[in-house]
């Protein structure tokens, strides 16, 4: 089986299970030849439960590899886009797609700016407009409620949400790459959180649950848009991706819980990585 030559565009936090340190192994595992280009190192997640944390922007260390890239002749099948962290690094995240992703690259955009109805620090309406030009570019975006709000300048509404407002919000998004979305954090009651799925060319809006279990849980959003894409990648459909991205990170959640007595550096996602292979092999037949 052909692998898909793959690039993965987000910080390394180098002691926690989240972003870089979660998309690789779970890329690698369904099937897609993986490639990394980071845009910084942290010492820890900026999250909860961390101060003093370090961070090594590598904006500029970006624009020599991908130069030393283009005298490789390097191209990807697929490039999954997480944490930028300025203005600058959108712009280059811009010269990948224009110049190293093949012409039926799949993009997925994970465009990380906030959440709990705020923008993370750093980040202004001016980075805002900067993601909305990314997301023209982009195959399929994976936004949360917050990031949705932002980009589609929609008030923010804590969930749980009438289904009519979900699908509204969500074709304002779909708008604006003309191709499919995916929505996340969405609760349409109390007991149940998961993500919606849509596609500019039907409209029609598709669901995914599990149960909410008490916690933060730091990592799953990188958990889930990495499966999300490694499963796009594989050429299967959004809506069987975002089902599996679903039941997959429900395992990780339930597994963190039994395992480990500190959810701040992240999650257990290891252990169920057969999860993914099996699902993968099983839609593949």
């Amino acid at each position: 089986m052909k692998q898909p030559k793959v690039l993965v565009i987000q910080d390394i936090s180098a002691s926690c299970q989240i972003s870089m340190n979660v998309a690789v192994p779970i890329l690698s595992s369904l099937n897609n030849s993986t490639h990394m280009l980071p845009t910084a190192l942290l010492s820890t997640h900026t999250g909860a439960g961390f101060e003093d944390y370090t961070y090594l922007d590598l904006t500029s260390e970006m624009s020599k590899i991908l130069d030393h890239w283009k005298q490789l002749g390097l191209s990807f099948d697929g490039v999954l886009v997480g944490y930028l962290g300025s203005h600058k690094q959108i712009e280059i995240v811009k010269r990948i797609i224009k110049e190293f992703a093949t012409p039926e690259a799949v993009i997925v955009l994970d465009p990380v700016m906030g959440d709990h109805g705020e923008l993370y620090d750093g980040f202004d309406e001016e980075y805002v407009q900067q993601m909305r030009e990314l997301c023209q570019l982009s195959t399929v975006i994976i936004p949360n409620l917050t990031e949705a709000a932002y980009l589609t300048k929609t008030p923010y509404q804590k969930g749980p949400y009438a289904s009519e407002n979900v699908e509204r919000l969500m074709k304002k998004m779909v708008q604006l790459n003309k191709k499919q979305v995916v929505l996340t954090g969405v609760m349409l009651s109390e007991n149940e959180i998961g993500a919606a799925s849509m596609t500019q060319k039907d409209q029609q809006v598709s669901y995914a649950f599990s149960p909410v279990y008490p916690g933060r849980f730091e990592g799953t959003g990188d958990v889930f848009s990495s499966v999300i894409a490694g499963f796009l990648f594989q050429q299967i459909s959004l809506d069987l991706a975002m089902t599996s991205a679903v039941e997959y990170v429900e395992k990780v959640i339930k597994r963190t819980l039994e395992n480990r007595p500190s959810l701040r550096f992240g999650v257990q996602f290891e252990t169920d990585l057969l999860f993914l292979i099996e699902r993968l092999h099983a839609l593949k037949k």
